[in-house]
C-alpha cells in the first residue's frame, strides 16, 4: 500500500473487510476522537468571544439562532465523543464515520463562515483586519481539529474561505482584495498541510501496524516453538531459580512442570567442568551461546546445549537470564561413537592401529632406564582358510574368541589391539627383561592349542608371533613396528606357531628382499630373464617325452640367480601373476618349434591358480602358436587345492575341459594327497624327490614309491619321479613301476638352443591335417572350443 501518493482517507480504506484496513479505521477514528473535546471547547471559547465583542450587531433573534445552532453541534460532537470512550463505534458507524464527519465540518464551516461573513459586511473598515485574523486562526484551528479526515478539513477550510472572501470582495478596497488574496495563499499552504499532515499519520500507522504483526508472528512462532519444537525456552530470576517453565521444558527434563517453578537451575546438570562454567555465567549474569552440559535424566546420560542472554526485569530492576536449550544427546552419542570406532576396533572392541602407535609413543617416553617396552606382532596361521571354507560370519566370529584368549594371556597394563585382518599386536610397556616378554608369546602359543568352539564346530588356529624390544630394537614408534614385523616375518617362514625374536640381520634380509623385488620388477623390462628346460625321460626307452620349463634370472651383477632366491619374493609382491603368464606364453611359443611328440611342463603358483586372465592366457598363446592342447601339462601343487579349493578345482576342471594335461607334483609330502587324487583325475603324479634319494638303501622309501605307482597305475595316471642322479636310482624306480623320471642323471636344465635332438627336421611335419587348432581369440571359451580340443587331445 502506498501511503504518500493516497491522499485522502477514501483513497486509502478501499476495502473494510480487509483486517489491516478495518484496523486503520479504528485507529482513525481514535485519533479523531482523542482531539475533538479541545476543538469543541475551543469553538465554545471562540463563539463567546465573538459574540461578547459584537453583541452590539447581532439581533436577538440572529443571535440566538446562532449561537443555539453552535451549541447544538458542539453538543452532538462531545455526545459522539462520550459514546465512543463508552461503548465505541459500531461497524456501521466506522462505515459511515468520513461522511458523519465531513458533514459536521461543513456545518461548522457555514455557522462561522456565516457569523464572519455577517459581521465583516456589516462591521467597520477597521474591523476587516480583526475579522480577517480570526477567520484565518479558526482555518487553522479546523485544520488541525479534523486533520485525521482530511476531507472534513477541507470542507471547513473551503466554506470558510468562501464566506470571508466574499466579506473582502464586498468592500471593493485595496486593503480588502489585498487581504483576499493572502488568504487565498494561506489557504492553500493549509491544504498541503492537511494532505502532508494525514500521509505521515498513515505512515506511522504503516510502521506500527507492521511492528504489530511482526510482533504477532513472533509470537506466533514463539508459541509453536515452545509447544512443538526440538528446542525450548528457559529464564531464571537473578537467585538462578526457573521461572515460567514451559512444557516443552518440562517434558524435556521429565518432571512435573509445577516442580520446576523456582527450581535451582544448575540442579538439573551433573558436576562436570561445563557444570562450573555454566555456574560462572550465572552468577556474573553473562550471556553465552553453545554451552554442552550433561544431565541425568530417568537413569539415562543426556546432553544439552544452552544459550543465553542477560535482560532486566519488567519493571526495569535487576539483570537475569533468558535462553534456548536443544537437547544435544543423539549428536553427542554420535561424536562419542565416531570417537570409539576412530581408536577402536569395531569387531573385537580393541584398541585399533592408531590407538596402538599413541600408546606405544606414550610408553617410550615415560620409559625408565631400568626397563624395556616390548612389542608383539601375532598372525593367525592359515585364517584364510577359515574363510573361504565357513564364510566370512565365522571368521569373525574366530576373531572376537581370539581376541578374548589373547587378552587372557597378558597383564592388566598392557594392551591387545587388532591392527586389521587377522594381524594383532600387544603392547608390554614395562618388561624388566626379554624373558618376560617370550613367556607371554610362549603363553599364547599355547593357549591357541585347545580348539576355537565356533558355532558348534570345533576350529584349530595358530599363532605365529614377532617380538621387538624398545631401545635395543628401536626408539621410535615407526622403527620399532617395523622390526617387530620382520620377526613375525621370520617366524611364519621358519614354520609358523611360534615366535620369533627381532634381530638386525633380519634388517638388512629385508632390504635384501627390497632389493631383489625392484630389480625383479627392471628385470622383466630389460629382457633379463629366460627358460631352461630339463626333460622328463621314459624310463623304459631313455627319450625325452617332454621338458619342464624352468625360470631363470640373468642379473647384470649377480649373475644367475636361481628361483629359489626370488620366486618366493614374486608370490608375496604379487610379481608371480606377471612371471607366470611370461613363461606360460614364451614356453609354448618355444615348444611350437618342437616335434609334435614332445611337451612343455609348466609350473603354476596358487597365485596364478586365482587369476581371472589365467585361462585366456594359455587358450591365446595355444591358439596363437597353433599348438595342440595335449602337448601343455600344468603342474600344481597340494598348497593350491589346500585354500579356496572349490575354485581351484573348478579351474582345473575348466582346463582339463580344453584337453590340457595336468600333473600333481611334489606328492607325498602333504598330509592329504590321497584326498586330492580322490578331488580331481590328474593325469600325472610327481613323486618327490625325498622319496628317490634313498630309493636304493631304504624299503620304506621303495613301499611307498611302490604304493605310489600302484595307485597311478589303477587310476589311469603316470608317474614322474623326480630327482634322479644315478643309475642305482633308475633302477629302482624302474623295479618299483615308475613310467618316468626326471634329473641330473639325464640333464640339468638347459637353454632351449643347447637341448640336443630337439628340432624337427621338416618344420611343417608338426602339423598335421587332421590337427585341430585353437582360434587366436581370449575367452570365453565356448562348447565348439572345447569339442576342438578334445578332439586335438
Amino acid at each position: 500500500m502506498d501511503y504518500e501518493k493516497n491522499n485522502t482517507e477514501n483513497h486509502v480504506f478501499l476495502n473494510e473487510s480487509d483486517v489491516n484496513n478495518a484496523w486503520l479505521r479504528r485507529r482513525q477514528i481514535k485519533a479523531y476522537f482523542d482531539l475533538l473535546p479541545a476543538s469543541v471547547v475551543g469553538n465554545l471559547l471562540n463563539a463567546i468571544l465573538i459574540v461578547s465583542l459584537y453583541l452590539h450587531v447581532f439581533s436577538t433573534a440572529g443571535l440566538i439562532t446562532t449561537f443555539s445552532i453552535a451549541i447544538t453541534l458542539a453538543a452532538m460532537r462531545l455526545v459522539g465523543w462520550r459514546r465512543y470512550r463508552k461503548l465505541g463505534t459500531t461497524e456501521k458507524q466506522r462505515v459511515n464515520f468520513v461522511r458523519t464527519v465531513t458533514a459536521h465540518a461543513c456545518a461548522n464551516g457555514l455557522i462561522w463562515g456565516g457569523t464572519l461573513f455577517a459581521l465583516m459586511v456589516t462591521g467597520e473598515a477597521a474591523d476587516l483586519g480583526f475579522l480577517g485574523m480570526v477567520a484565518s486562526g479558526m482555518m487553522c484551528a479546523g485544520a488541525i481539529s479534523f486533520s485525521f479526515v482530511p476531507s472534513a478539513a477541507r470542507s471547513f477550510i473551503g466554506i470558510v474561505l468562501c464566506c470571508v472572501l466574499g466579506a473582502f470582495l464586498s468592500h471593493g478596497s485595496q486593503m480588502a482584495f489585498t487581504a483576499a488574496a493572502l488568504l487565498v495563499s494561506y489557504t492553500v499552504v493549509l491544504f498541503k498541510g492537511v494532505d502532508l499532515s494525514f500521509s505521515n499519520f498513515l505512515a506511522r500507522l504503516k510502521r506500527e501496524l507492521e511492528l504489530r504483526n511482526s510482533a504477532e508472528t513472533v509470537r506466533m512462532l514463539l508459541h509453536d516453538f515452545q509447544e512443538h519444537g526440538s528446542d525450548w525456552l528457559w529464564e531464571i530470576d537473578t537467585e538462578g531459580k526457573i521461572i515460567l517453565p514451559t512444557n516443552r521444558f518440562a517434558e524435556a527434563a521429565s518432571r512435573p512442570l509445577e516442580t520446576l517453578i523456582g527450581m535451582n537451575f544448575l540442579a538439573l546438570f551433573d558436576a562436570t567442568p561445563e557444570l562450573k562454567s555454566l555456574r560462572n555465567h550465572i552468577n556474573h549474569v553473562r550471556g553465552f551461546r553453545d554451552l554442552a552440559v550433561e544431565l541425568t535424566i530417568d537413569g539415562e546420560k543426556r546432553w544439552w546445549s544452552l544459550s543465553a542472554y542477560a535482560v532486566r526485569s519488567e519493571d526495569g530492576g535487576a539483570r537475569h537470564l533468558r535462553g534456548v536449550a536443544t537437547d544435544i544427546s543423539a549428536v553427542k552419542l554420535a561424536e562419542t561413537k565416531v570417537a570409539y570406532l576412530a581408536h577402536y576396533d569395531g569387531l573385537t572392541d580393541l584398541p585399533n592401529r592408531f590407538l596402538f602407535n599413541e600408546r606405544i609413543n606414550h610408553a617410550l617416553n615415560r620409559r625408565q632406564k631400568e626397563n624395556q617396552v616390548a612389542v608383539l606382532s601375532l598372525d593367525l596361521d592359515h585364517f584364510k582358510s577359515v574363510n573361504d571354507t565357513l564364510g566370512h560370519p565365522a571368521g569373525d566370529a574366530l576373531l572376537k574368541i581370539v581376541s578374548r584368549r589373547i587378552e587372557a594371556c597378558v597383564g592388566e597394563s598392557d594392551m591387545v589391539a587388532r591392527m586389521g585382518g587377522d594381524e594383532f599386536a600387544i603392547l608390554l610397556p614395562k618388561v624388566a627383561s626379554q624373558a618376560g616378554a617370550v613367556a607371554i608369546a610362549e603363553k599364547i602359543i599355547a593357549a591357541f592349542v585347545d580348539p576355537f568352539d565356533v558355532a558348534g564346530q570345533q576350529m584349530l588356529c595358530g599363532a605365529s608371533i614377532g617380538i621387538a624390544f624398545a631401545p635395543e630394537d628401536g626408539d621410535s614408534v615407526e622403527t620399532l613396528m617395523k622390526h617387530v614385523d620382520l620377526a613375525l616375518y621370520d617366524a611364519k617362514g621358519n614354520g609358523r606357531n611360534r615366535y620369533s625374536l627381532f634381530e638386525s640381520d633380519m634388517d638388512e634380509a629385508a632390504r635384501a628382499r627390497r632389493e631383489i623385488e625392484i630389480d625383479l620388477r627392471a628385470a622383466m623390462q630389460r629382457d633379463e630373464l629366460s627358460l631352461y628346460y630339463q626333460p622328463l625321460v621314459c624310463i623304459e626307452t631313455g627319450e625325452p617325452n617332454s621338458y619342464e620349463a624352468l625360470l631363470r634370472w640373468h642379473h647384470p651383477t649377480r649373475g644367475l640367480v636361481m628361483p629359489n632366491d626370488f620366486i618366493p619374493i614374486a608370490e608375496e609382491t604379487g610379481l608371480i601373476l606377471q612371471l607366470g603368464e611370461w613363461v606360460l606364453r614364451n614356453a609354448i611359443a618355444e615348444m611350437a618349434t618342437w616335434p609334435e611328440h614332445l611337451c612343455v611342463s609348466v609350473n603354476l603358483s596358487p597365485l596364478q591358480m586365482k587369476s581371472a586372465s589365467l585361462i585366456s592366457t594359455i587358450v591365446n598363446a595355444l591358439a596363437q602358436n597353433q599348438v595342440a592342447p595335449h602337448r601343455l601339462e600344468l603342474e600344481i601343487t597340494e598348497s593350491v587345492l589346500m585354500y579356496e579349493s572349490e575354485i581351484n578345482l573348478a579351474t582345473l576342471h575348466k582346463l582339463k575341459s580344453l584337453g590340457i594335461m595336468i600333473a600333481l607334483d611334489d606328492f607325498g609330502t602333504g598330509y592329504s594327497s590321497l584326498n586330492y587324487l580322490r578331488s580331481f583325475p590328474f593325469d600325472k603324479i610327481k613323486i618327490d624327490r625325498c622319496f628317490v634319494q634313498d630309493v636304493e638303501t631304504r624299503e620304506d622309501c621303495q613301499a611307498i614309491i611302490r604304493a605310489i605307482t600302484s595307485l597311478a597305475t589303477s587310476l589311469n595316471m603316470v608317474t614322474t619321479a623326480e630327482g634322479v642322479e644315478d643309475e642305482a636310482q633308475r633302477a629302482q624306480l624302474k623295479l618299483q613301476g615308475c613310467t618316468e623320471v626326471q634329473g641330473y642323471l639325464f640333464s640339468k636344465a638347459l637353454p632351449a638352443n643347447e637341448l640336443t635332438n630337439l628340432r624337427s627336421a621338416d618344420p611343417g611335419a608338426r602339423r598335421p591335417e587332421t590337427l585341430t587348432f585353437l582360434p587366436s581369440v581370449a575367452v570365453p571359451i565356448g562348447a565348439e572350443i572345447s569339442r576342438g580340443m578334445r578332439k586335438t587331445a
